[in-house]
C-alpha cells in the first residue's frame, strides 16, 4: 500500500493524488473498450504486451485479460527499481483496472466491415486511453513500464518506444493471422502513439525560436509587449568572425511563430532565426509544473 507521501530525496515528495488514480481507472476503461470491442473482433493487435496477450489468446483460446495479468506479474520489479515506488503503484492500479475491464467488455463487441477504419479508429480509442494513462504518471505494465523508463535515461518519447517495440510483436502476429490484418495491425498502432504523444505532451504544439540579431532591445520589447511572452537574452560569439552578438531566446505556441518571424526581420532584416518543436514546456504560461512518474 502506497502512503499519501513518500520521500524520494530531500526537499521532494512523491504525492499518491486522487485525481491521478480516478484519471488511470478512466484511461484503462477507454483501452480496454478499444481493445474488446473494435479491436479483438477484427483480430487485429495493439501491440506491447496486450498484443502478446491476444496472440496468445488467438492461439490457446485463453481470455485476452487472463494473459495480460500472467504476464504482467514479473514486469514490476523494474518499474520499482528503476522509477519510483508511486510509478510502480500506478501502474499495478492500471494493469488491474485493465484487466479487469477485459474482462468485463469481453462480450461488447462492434466488428467493422472496413479494417480500415477499424485500425483507425480503434488505434484512436486505445492511444486516447494510454495516453490519459500515462499523463497521470501510470501506466498498464509491460511496454509501457520500458517506454517510461526509456524517458527518463534517454528522453525519447513515449509513442516512439512504443512503436519500436510493438513492431516485435507485429512481427509474431505472422504466425497467428494474415499479412493483411497484421498491416491494418500495424497501422493501429502508429495511430494509437501519435494519439498517445498527443494526449500526453498536449494538442498545442509549442516551439522554441534563438534570434540571433542586432537589435535585440528593440526585438525582445516587440516579444514582450505584442506577443505577451517572455524572452532571454544570451551573448553569442561568431566561430568565424569572433564577433560578439546577442542570443533571443523565447518560447511560444506555434500560432505565434508567423507574428514573429514578421516582427523579426521587419526590425532587423539580417536576422538569424532558429526555430525548433519543443516536446514540453513547463512553467508560467505553460504547463503546470510536476514531478514526472
Amino acid at each position: 500500500m502506497l502512503r499519501a507521501a513518500q520521500v524520494l530525496r530531500p526537499g521532494f515528495l512523491e504525492r499518491v493524488k486522487a485525481a491521478d488514480i480516478i484519471a488511470i481507472i478512466i484511461g484503462s476503461f477507454i483501452l480496454a473498450l478499444g481493445i474488446q470491442a473494435i479491436l479483438v473482433p477484427s483480430r487485429m493487435l495493439t501491440g506491447g504486451l496486450t498484443g502478446i496477450a491476444i496472440i496468445l489468446s488467438y492461439l490457446t483460446h485463453w481470455d485476452v485479460g487472463l494473459w495480460y495479468a500472467l504476464l504482467n506479474i514479473p514486469i514490476f520489479a523494474a518499474g520499482y527499481r528503476l522509477v519510483s515506488r508511486r510509478f510502480a503503484g500506478y501502474s499495478l492500479l492500471g494493469a488491474a483496472a485493465l484487466s479487469f475491464f477485459l474482462a468485463l467488455l469481453k462480450d461488447l463487441q462492434y466488428p467493422l466491415q472496413d479494417p480500415l477504419l477499424a485500425a483507425v479508429f480503434g488505434g484512436a480509442v486505445a492511444g486516447l486511453g494510454s495516453g490519459i494513462i500515462f499523463r497521470y504518471k501510470g501506466s498498464t505494465g509491460g511496454v509501457d513500464i520500458i517506454s517510461v523508463i526509456a524517458r527518463r535515461l534517454w528522453g525519447v518519447n513515449l509513442g516512439l518506444t512504443s512503436f519500436i517495440s510493438n513492431m516485435l510483436v507485429i512481427s509474431l502476429s505472422l504466425f497467428s493471422t494474415s499479412i493483411s490484418l497484421t498491416l491494418y495491425s500495424t497501422i493501429a498502432i502508429f495511430v494509437s502513439s501519435r494519439v498517445m504523444d498527443s494526449v500526453v505532451s498536449g494538442l498545442q504544439l509549442t516551439h522554441t525560436a534563438m534570434i540571433i540579431t542586432s537589435e535585440p532591445e528593440q526585438i525582445s520589447r516587440v516579444i514582450l509587449d505584442n506577443l505577451h511572452r517572455g524572452c532571454t537574452l544570451l551573448e553569442g560569439r561568431g566561430a568565424y568572425t569572433g564577433e560578439v552578438r546577442p542570443v533571443i531566446v523565447a518560447t511560444m505556441p506555434q500560432t505565434q511563430l508567423p507574428r514573429l518571424r514578421e516582427v523579426v526581420f521587419q526590425i532587423d532584416p539580417r536576422a538569424f532565426i532558429i526555430i525548433n518543436e519543443s516536446i514540453e514546456v513547463y512553467g508560467r504560461g505553460f504547463k503546470a509544473t510536476g514531478s514526472d512518474f
